[in-house]
This record gives C-alpha cells, sequence and structure tokens, in this order.
C-alpha cells in the first residue's frame, strides 16, 4: 500500500534552508517529524515551527525508526558524508546543488544509491522556474530556427560583503562563483541544449583571495556553442542569450524577450515567480518516493553537471580544452 506521506527530516536549517523549510509547508505530501542542525537555535526554532524532534546529532537523527527520507541543505562539502549515512541508513535523499564537491564522491554517490535502490534528487531548481520551462517550449517549437550559440552569465556581488568561511577554501568549494553560481546554469544549459562536450575555462581572483570570476567556453554534443560566465564580486547578472537562424531569445529572472527576424517587435513574457521552483522540486521529491519513481535531476545528473565544474577547473590549470 502506498504511503499517502512521506516522513522526511530536515538537514541544515540556515541560509537556503530558510527557503526549503518555506517551501516544504507548500507540499502537502512531506510531513516534517525532525531537524538537524549543529547550531542549537536554529534547532529549537524549527522544532517549535514543525513541531518535530530536533537534533544536534546527525546519527542519532538518522535513527529515526518513522524516517522515510531527508532533505540536505548543508555546505557543499558536507553532502558527500551526509548522503552516504542516509543511503546506507535505507532513506531517500534529496540533496541541494552541487552534489558533492568532488566528482568521485558524486560517483560514489551514485553507485551507492543504485545498490540500495533509492533515490537522491540533487536540487537543480534553475531548469524547474518558468522563464526556462518557456525557453524550452520556444526552442522545441522551433520559433528561433536553427540555434547557433548561446550567451549567460550568473553573477552576484556576496563576496564584496561577508560570506562563509568554508567558501573561501578550495578543497570544500573549489571555481567558488561556479560551484555557488555558475552550476545553477550548467544544468539549465544542459536541460536545453543536450549534454556539454568540450570546455575552456579561464578564472581569476578579480577581489578575493580565491578565484572568484570565471568564464568558460561550451560545446555541447550537437555542436551548439556557449559561454557562461559568473562572478561572485561583480554587480547581479542573471541573463541568457540564446541565438538562432530565425531569431534571439533573451531569458531575465523573471522575463523573456523574443525578437524573430519577420518581426518589427519582440515578443516579451513576464513572469511572477518567487519561490515555486523550490516547491515543485519538493513535491516531486515526495511523489517519486511514493511512486519509486526517477526524479528528472537524479544523482547521475547531479554528477554530469559536477563533471562540468570540475573540467573547467582542469582547463583553468592546464590552458587546455577538456573533453568530458
Amino acid at each position: 500500500m502506498k504511503k499517502e506521506k512521506i516522513n522526511v527530516a530536515l538537514v541544515g536549517l540556515g541560509g537556503h534552508g530558510a527557503t526549503i523549510r518555506k517551501s516544504v509547508k507548500m507540499c502537502a505530501k512531506l510531513n516534517i517529524v525532525a531537524c538537524h542542525d549543529i547550531n542549537k537555535e536554529l534547532v529549537d526554532e524549527v522544532k517549535a515551527e514543525f513541531n518535530c524532534d530536533g537534533f544536534l546529532n546527525y546519527d542519532e537523527l538518522l535513527e529515526n525508526p518513522i524516517l522515510d527520507a531527508v532533505i540536505i541543505s548543508t555546505p557543499n562539502f558536507l553532502h558527500f558524508e551526509q548522503t552516504c549515512k542516509a543511503l546506507q541508513s535505507g532513506k531517500d535523499v534529496f540533496v541541494e546543488k552541487p552534489i558533492t564537491a568532488k566528482v568521485e564522491e558524486a560517483e560514489k554517490i551514485v553507485k551507492l544509491a543504485q545498490e540500495k535502490n533509492l533515490i537522491v534528487q540533487v536540487g537543480h531548481n534553475t531548469r524547474k522556474r518558468k522563464v526556462f520551462r518557456k525557453a524550452k517550449e520556444i526552442i522545441e517549437r522551433g520559433l528561433l530556427g536553427k540555434i547557433i550559440f548561446v550567451e549567460s552569465n550568473i553573477s552576484m556581488s556576496t563576496g564584496l560583503a561577508e560570506f562563509p568561511q568554508w567558501k573561501k577554501d578550495k578543497d570544500k568549494c573549489p571555481l567558488l562563483p561556479m560551484t555557488q553560481l555558475g552550476i545553477h546554469f550548467v544544468d539549465t544549459l544542459i536541460y536545453l541544449f543536450g549534454d556539454i562536450e568540450e570546455v575552456s575555462s579561464f578564472a581569476r581572483n578579480a577581489y578575493l583571495d580565491v578565484e572568484d570570476s570565471a568564464v568558460a567556453l561550451f560545446r555541447f554534443s550537437n555542436d551548439i556553442i556557449g559561454t557562461l560566465s559568473s562572478s561572485y564580486v561583480a554587480q547581479n547578472a542573471y541573463e541568457m542569450k540564446i541565438y538562432g537562424t530565425e531569431g534571439v531569445l533573451k531569458c531575465y529572472l523573471n522575463k523573456i524577450e523574443l525578437q524573430k527576424t519577420t518581426e518589427i517587435n519582440p515578443s516579451v513574457y513576464f513572469f511572477d515567480e518567487d519561490i515555486e521552483s523550490y516547491i515543485e522540486e519538493l513535491c516531486e521529491f515526495a511523489e517519486c518516493i511514493i511512486n519509486r519513481r526517477k526524479p528528472e535531476v537524479d544523482a547521475e545528473i547531479g554528477l554530469k553537471n559536477l563533471k562540468v565544474i570540475e573540467a573547467m577547473i582542469e582547463s583553468n590549470i592546464t590552458k587546455k580544452v577538456v573533453k568530458i
């Protein structure tokens, strides 16, 4: 008999965890029964918010006999250990992007999930945003003609102020802007155009003591070429421009402009969106557990996205094109 609700624990309650806390309330099939963080104040806050059990020790949380799954929103370098422990204890996992900090770790998660016949969903919500769902529709309808190339930029000025120390550690957060920001668009570009097969990249320390700005050039499996720029210290940017033989599509945070070569004025689409993409992915997680099916972004896709980031790192070091 199928479960009607999934008993879930929230792991990592601050930062992005606050967005997840807000989003799960909109998913009727997720029942929050426990939470974990190393910050006792946050644990106490979420215990009261959801009327659930709170744990400062992650291993103790996993011993909860009614727990079906965990939602992990902790720093990147914790994803591997926490995901593995959950899988080994028989729990399905939703883990925020990136799936892990290193490809070799992600490969182990893919293998472990397969061995345990458990679900791992990775929180690449950007492809689920209304803007990119509409972009996918426009591309598939052939309104741009043959796609030639794509330019994209996702940047934030976060590095100009105080931010968590672990993000300044190359081992815990390699190639900071691409790991934290660019990977959102890596997944979305693969969603729109297919696999990335070749990567060339440059990075620099523009303001911080670690690489805070990077540019990558891609060749996709269908020979489309594209660029991705990302900075942690430049003013905010969120745009993707897709060039075809019959038009140009410009995608922004909540707006699309479609300029057809046969038309004088562009068609403009506005989207009222806040946390809907997070709600959608979390509701999908519940449905995947209930029906034992693969999520749209599973561990293998999370691994694929991370391989692109590692290829950027290798290219920046070797000054060569890297094949994936």
